[in-house]
């Protein structure tokens, strides 16, 4: 044995000596890489968005487009309040810091090294996106310290640094979109981009979105941000072929489909359409006398009446009414539409049944509610509407109202082109049970649609007649139900509630521990028309808010539970106005919310 030992022991020194190259390698597995091509991991950072749906699980029933019985409807619409020890509500802090995370960086700096700018300036765009949207969903957050090696805690940013970051990285991914590439990419960066198939024109673009989108969102800062955000639109998206849709493969497995498909089965009828998003469709919001009880429709109806017809609920919404064989018979009244209050089971799910839908009754699932549909980013709606604010804001009335015009228009295109048609499914003795797809279509909705567009909501609206609520609650339609940054608005505007002095909610004018209280409808400063939190004194409201809110609606989602509440609490405890390990820390107002510095 020992002369063994000795043989091995000079056979590895001579190895050593003559091939010290070759036995370093060993290290170098070519089936487990340190180091891969940049694009190569192009494609599953884009993936990881579906966070942003997971995160709408919580968002949208804080902005009321959800209602029904899931438990995430209960605890954000209802309580407003958050999942003790889960990491339910952090899903994009999950994406941002882990499954993009040091992918995302190393896309960007190898990018630049490599001389691949247009990578090295998807990146960037990408990072700019995601950290608005985890900026504007948990505020202050670690930022200085995200990738740095070696520590055991992570101090947080506040979210006005936050923000700045965000800026600086869409500038930064325009100036690398803007160089041309040292280097020629291979074919992957086609299949690799599953947003723009490498077209860095449009990145640009979406670059230009997210700096209108931020800007927007501090305009309550420093009124200087609305002439950045009506920059920035004009440069982004020209029309609705600009758009940032995420594609799927929709193999017939969940990992490839849509978030909100059949197969999923995320949706089913314990998230569909709150009872508020069908009230602004249809005209038919209430109007609230002073004892909270209903008396007929409000005067407010900013978006419809019940005498005109927005082809749009037919997509956006579900509706039990069978599918019209002749789609010209499509009009006023064909379809009805049912909300369905948070806590309350639904009678209508978005696929158009009772019950949850399956592959016999729904197929692969229509609109955005499919299995394949594309996922949006953004839209030429959004930034159209975010430029019509801005202008309105600034006293520029006149072009406030032609941009949003526009607006509503590239909608009607946006809503348009995910239009599946219809197919009948039907019983053994002929009858009509359900329906696999859309319920109008495409050519049936355009000429609704024009009609839409020439009544008096949109191009026959009188000037002096336009407001900015006829504005935000277009934009609040407009993001139904994909987009996070509706909860912006809504914040911005603090949910439409009475103001202290220092037009900031405060206890007691804003809110008890009983009850939130809300302007009134004829109040030009109520912005989101008979929009009424669910601790409102109202009808059909009158839900508390959970004990340990002392009374205050939700401002900002709890950080990740595993990564935040188990290895960095002491960073979280140092958090303001709010500790960050407080009870009623989604309380803390968020810094964009207040006027001024």
């Amino acid at each position: 044995m020992r002369k063994i030992l000795i043989s091995l022991t000079l056979l590895l020194v001579i190895g050593i000596s003559s091939c010290t190259k070759t036995w370093l390698d060993v290290n170098k597995n070519i089936d487990a890489p340190d180091w891969v091509n940049p694009i190569l991991r192009l494609g599953p950072v884009l993936a990881s968005y579906e966070g942003l749906a997971y995160d709408l699980r919580a968002v949208a029933p804080l902005t009321q487009y959800f209602g029904g019985t899931s438990s995430f409807v209960s605890t954000y619409g209802i309580s407003h309040s958050y999942f003790v020890g889960s990491d339910n509500g952090g899903e994009c802090w999950r994406m941002s810091y882990w499954l993009q995370g040091m992918n995302l960086e190393n896309i960007i700096n190898d990018g630049r090294n490599l001389g691949q700018f247009k990578l090295a300036g998807i990146g960037l765009t990408i990072k700019a996106y995601s950290w608005h949207t985890l900026s504007s969903l948990h505020g202050d957050l670690p930022v200085k310290d995200a990738y740095v090696p070696g520590l055991l805690s992570h101090n947080y940013d506040n979210q006005e640094y936050a923000f700045s970051m965000v800026r600086s990285w869409a500038r930064q991914a325009i100036t690398e979109l803007e160089k041309t590439d040292n280097t020629i990419y291979p074919t992957t960066i086609t299949t690799a981009d599953l947003i723009y198939k490498g077209d860095a024109t449009k990145w640009k673009k979406l670059a230009y979105a997210v700096l209108a989108r931020n800007y927007i969102a501090m305009s309550k800062k420093n009124t200087a941000y609305l002439d950045s955000a009506i920059i920035c639109a004009d440069k982004s998206f020209t029309n609705a072929s600009d758009e940032p849709f995420l594609t799927f493969q929709a193999t017939g497995v969940s990992t490839t489909s849509n978030f909100y498909g059949v197969l999923r089965a995320n949706l089913t009828t314990v998230f569909t359409q709150s009872d508020y998003i069908v009230q602004v469709m249809t005209g038919t919001i209430p109007n609230y006398n002073s004892s909270g009880s209903i008396e007929g429709l409000s005067a407010y109806q900013m978006v419809t009446d019940t005498a005109t017809l927005d082809p749009r609920t037919i997509l956006l919404l579900g509706t039990l009414d069978t599918m019209q064989i002749d789609p010209n018979n499509i009009k006023k009244g064909t379809y009805k539409f049912a909300g369905t209050r948070a806590g309350y089971t639904a009678t209508c799910s978005f696929w158009g049944s009772a019950s949850t839908p399956t592959v016999a009754t729904s197929g692969t699932g229509r609109w955005l509610y499919r299995d394949d549909a594309p996922w949006p980013l953004s839209s030429f709606a959004e930034i159209q509407l975010i430029k019509a604010e801005a202008l309105f804001l600034k006293g520029q009335k006149t072009e406030s109202l032609a941009t949003f015009k526009i607006a509503v228009a590239g909608h009607m295109d946006f809503v348009k082109k995910l239009i599946v048609p219809g197919t009948l499914v039907k019983s053994t003795t002929n009858k009509q049970t359900s329906v696999i797809g859309d319920k109008i279509t495409a050519a049936r909705f355009t000429t609704l649609a024009t009609d839409y567009l020439n009544s008096k909501f949109v191009n026959n609206m009188p000037l002096a007649d336009f407001t900015l609520s006829h504005i935000m609650m277009q934009k609040y339609v407009a993001l139904f139900p994909w987009c996070l940054d509706t909860w912006n608005d809504l914040r911005r505007y603090n949910y439409d509630l009475l103001l202290g002095s220092g037009g900031v909610p405060v206890t007691g004018t804003s809110w008890t521990s009983d009850a939130v209280y809300h302007k009134l409808d004829s109040d030009p400063a109520r912005v989101y028309k008979g929009f009424f939190l669910s601790a409102a004194d109202v009808v059909n409201r009158r839900t508390k808010f959970a004990t340990t809110n002392l009374g205050s609606p939700c401002y900002r989602i709890r950080p990740r539970y595993n990564s935040e509440y188990m290895w960095n609490l002491p960073s979280l405890k140092k958090l303001l106005p709010i500790a960050g390990d407080a009870d009623n820390y989604q309380c803390s107002p968020i810094w964009f919310s207040s006027p001024g510095n």
